[in-house]
């Protein structure tokens, strides 16, 4: 049985885990083995998505990974503190509306003047813009209508509504970061966080990385991790080191341990974390 959203999501904003996925589960985004036909560019429109409404939405996106049939995003909703002259301008930039003057500017200052004579419409706006389902909306609806055209066709593009998860705490919001960041290297697509593409991880490390600081001001990145004891340098380690441990776990194990664990529903971390835990010390 699914809740209503309403229910969900905690109107005065907070930190969720979000996944969204291609219709049947199909590489709507990577390379098609039957067919051949690679869509590898379609992860770029939704990176490139993701970070453009982050600036016009109350949100704050702290991880993501873009997959060949899902993406995920770890981020912040926030009560938006934003002027009446703000919202309509941050409205007026995701619907723009028809072409109906020549003169663009004029047909905006028109827009944006019927908007702040509008006190009920301005809160409605208010709303919207620190909505995780308007968010999700603006991020699914167009990139499914480009896909469809690519492929002339018409149809469901992503499997139904997003999932969403609260996170509760920081090291909830934490591990939740690392678990996405590290999507590709658990996948097998990459071998660490420097060939992870796609990923907010690898977009840090390369903003880390450069040596130009105009470069690294200008381009659009995700939101520093949310924590105030936690550097980038430190949270690159952890992943490093977490990537590390997962590998000498998958490689240490042998295949009919594995096997009798997924035949009793459980997995060799949970078996030593439940039922063999550290002495105390």
């Amino acid at each position: 049985m699914s809740y209503p959203r309403s229910h969900l999501i905690d109107p005065e904003g907070g930190t969720y885990h979000v996944c969204s996925r291609c219709v049947r589960r199909a590489f709507l985004f990577g390379k098609d083995d039957i067919t051949g036909k690679d869509f590898s560019h379609r992860r770029d429109w939704i990176e490139n998505r993701l970070l453009e409404l982050s600036d016009i939405f109350a949100v704050s996106i702290y991880a993501y990974a873009v997959m060949s049939n899902h993406y995920q995003i770890v981020l912040r909703i926030e009560e938006p503190d934003l002027s009446d002259e703000e919202v309509a301008d941050r409205w007026l930039t995701l619907c723009p509306g028809r072409k109906v003057l020549k003169n663009a500017d004029e047909a905006h200052a028109i827009r944006k003047a019927s908007i702040l004579q509008d006190a009920a419409l301005l809160q409605i706006l208010r709303g919207r813009l620190a909505s995780l389902s308007w968010f999700m909306r603006f991020v699914n609806e167009p990139l499914a209508r480009l896909a469809n055209k690519e492929d002339f066709c018409k149809g469901r593009f992503w499997e139904g509504r997003f999932q969403s998860q609260a996170l509760l705490d920081e090291a909830s919001v934490l591990a939740c970061m690392v678990y996405v960041d590290l999507n590709p290297v658990r996948a097998n697509k990459a071998e660490g966080i420097e060939d992870s593409d796609f990923t907010s991880i690898q977009r840090r490390y390369k903003h880390q990385a450069s040596q130009d600081p105009v470069e690294v001001t200008n381009q659009t990145s995700p939101k520093s991790p949310p924590f105030n004891k936690t550097s980038l340098g430190e949270y690159i380690d952890l992943i490093r080191w977490t990537a590390l441990q997962q590998s000498h776990m998958r490689r240490g194990i042998e295949r009919d341990v594995s096997v009798c664990l997924k035949n009793n529903h459980t997995s060799m971390s949970y078996w030593f974390k439940d039922h063999m835990p550290l002495p105390k010390t």
